[in-house]
């Protein structure tokens, strides 16, 4: 089977984006490979959105969320991502949360699917545990971590209380990724007072490095609001964390092992995203499921199963 992509860019190291590349090297296993030219191909695979007109070809939309956010323009920002999901012959969930918000949005899609993402766990253990040699990290000091693209509603502060709160006095937590600074206000001295002494922010890492650090680390915070299917978490859980999540979204819906902190119930109307409430940490449920993670050959399975449904 030959997929002609739309809005997907190999070169991008985006959730989204990477996790297409992952996915399309492991259904080239099974025959079903991209080219370059929708002439040639027997299905779309379309990321998120349209930027040009549907073709004469079955199109498979994979949803990654819509705008809610009171403080943007969200109708706007959603008219295209509603327009693909309507021209869409069958659409990817992530997880439950995100097909019930879609559909309270955008209507019940007539042919649907939820797949949640999953971790490629044969590479995961090719990868060598994160070495903190020539830091201030000894090797003996228990490792937490966290990382996203950090904005508001990924609550970085949150997980840095937490982690003060609740680690071991000689744990460090490690923060990666994009933009600390647009999220913590420097001046507070919970938190900050704790950077190079417990706290340490590293940037960005590319995605090796992260599996890296996953594999080195006892427990993943990710205390998100509102997220719908982080992959960090399903890699995270996947390299053997055990996770701190909140309940709201769909995030909850990939851990099995770790705690979920009460967050607030969403009636799915518009809402201030990066002003999230505040969390009750001693308000949660533990989680210890005996069940396997989310793996990237499940995900491959449902997924060349659609297309093959599609085409047929």
């Amino acid at each position: 089977m030959k997929v002609y992509t739309h809005n997907y860019d190999p070169r991008s190291d985006s959730g989204p984006n990477t996790f297409t590349s992952k996915l399309f090297k492991r259904l080239s296993n099974d025959g079903i490979n991209i080219c370059s030219k929708f002439e040639d191909a027997d299905i779309e695979f379309c990321l998120i959105q349209e930027h040009a007109p549907k073709r004469n070809i079955p199109r498979i939309l994979r949803l990654d969320g819509i705008y809610f956010n009171n403080k943007q323009q969200f109708n706007i920002l959603n008219k295209p991502i509603l327009a693909t999901y309507k021209n869409a012959d069958t659409v990817v969930f992530q997880s439950k949360f995100n097909k019930a918000l879609t559909e309270k949005w955008f209507g019940v899609h007539n042919n649907s699917v939820i797949i949640p993402n999953g971790a490629d766990i044969n590479l995961i253990d090719q990868i060598p545990v994160f070495d903190f040699k020539n830091s201030p990290i000894s090797e003996e000091s228990e490792i937490w971590s966290c990382a996203s693209n950090w904005r508001g509603h990924k609550r970085l502060k949150d997980n840095v209380l937490y982690f003060l709160k609740y680690a071991p006095d000689d744990a460090k937590l490690i923060i990666a990724g994009h933009g600390a600074h647009r999220v913590l206000d420097f001046k507070d001295k919970d938190v900050i007072s704790q950077f190079g002494e417990r706290v340490f922010y590293i940037g960005h890492l590319n995605w090796e490095l992260l599996i890296s650090l996953y594999k080195r680390s006892t427990t993943f915070l990710h205390l998100a609001f509102l997220d719908h299917c982080p992959n960090v978490v399903v890699e995270a859980q996947a390299a053997g964390c055990e996770i701190i999540c909140a309940s709201s979204g769909g995030t909850h819906e990939l851990v099995k092992r770790g705690k979920i902190i009460k967050d607030i119930e969403w009636d799915f109307l518009p809402i201030d995203l990066y002003s999230p409430p505040e969390l009750n940490f001693e308000n949660f449920i533990n989680v210890n499921e005996v069940m396997t993670d989310y793996y990237l050959e499940d995900a491959a399975v449902l997924y060349k199963q659609s297309m093959q449904d599609l085409v047929k």
